[in-house]
């Protein structure tokens, strides 16, 4: 455990501006998240509770049509997780709680951990999806930690179900999410195709070293060769030299 600290103390020290710029970007997406949900209960208001066997309230407001067959704005709450899916229960509604909040926790410093254990560069596409992700999860969390009578649960208003039938209503918060762990998919299979790449460079040029230092070792057996060749010639001349000076 002190080794596993000790571990997150130095990142957050090695990417301490990393850090810096996703709590700032994120409180700021999180900042436009609320202001569209506000504004949303401000004109699609009030929120009327109905009648609900679960033991949270289920409320809605009013829907209007801003491009037809395409987008309504659709104003209700929602206690359980994104895209209006969920139940009306309790229990759930703390676990989603506690889940946003070890996201809201943990999500930067795991990737920047994963980054750093496996080399990976933290370029511009990793800032950009934990901004997102960290944002959009951001915005939700205040909804599910703070809102629990009028509104009771997370704001949602963004309705396509005109286009996309039976498909659930969300915000700007839940977009930021889906996007930005888009974005980090993308992000890991360019990592994947980048260590490929390498890996084959890598082995070209091992093969291309080893055929080199076969060559240099094939040049010196020549070159070796070619010297004991001399320097038999230069003995047998001696020899013959030798052998005539005897016989004379």
């Amino acid at each position: 455990m002190s080794k596993m600290l000790k571990s997150i103390k130095e990142i957050v020290k090695e990417y301490k501006k990393q850090l810096l710029i996703i709590f700032l970007v994120s409180i700021l997406l999180c900042l436009i998240d609320q202001l569209t949900k506000w504004l949303a209960v401000y004109f699609l208001g009030p929120l009327i509770t109905y009648p609900s066997s679960s033991e949270l309230p289920y409320q809605q407001g009013s829907s209007v049509k801003v491009i037809p067959g395409l987008l309504n704005f659709t104003l209700l709450t929602n206690n359980g997780a994104a895209f209006g899916m969920g139940s009306g229960a309790i229990i759930a509604r703390v676990i989603f709680i506690i889940v946003s909040w070890l996201v809201f926790l943990g999500v930067p410093i795991f990737i920047i951990y994963y980054y750093k254990k496996y080399k990976h560069q933290f370029n511009i596409l990793n800032l950009l999806c934990l901004i997102l992700i960290y944002g959009g999860n951001f915005g939700n969390l205040i909804d599910r930690t703070f809102y629990w009578i009028n509104p009771c649960g997370v704001i949602d208003f963004i309705d396509v179900t005109p286009l996309i039938p039976n498909f659930g209503i969300f915000n700007i918060a839940d977009s930021f999410v889906v996007v930005g762990v888009i974005i980090l998919l993308v992000s890991l299979i360019i990592d994947i195709f980048k260590g490929d790449d390498k890996k084959s460079s890598e082995k070209e040029e091992l093969n291309k070293l080893k055929e080199d230092n076969k060559s240099t070792s094939s040049n010196l057996v020549e070159n070796n060769d070619k010297t004991s060749n001399i320097n038999n010639s230069q003995n047998n001349e001696n020899n013959i030299e030798n052998g005539k000076e005897i016989s004379n």
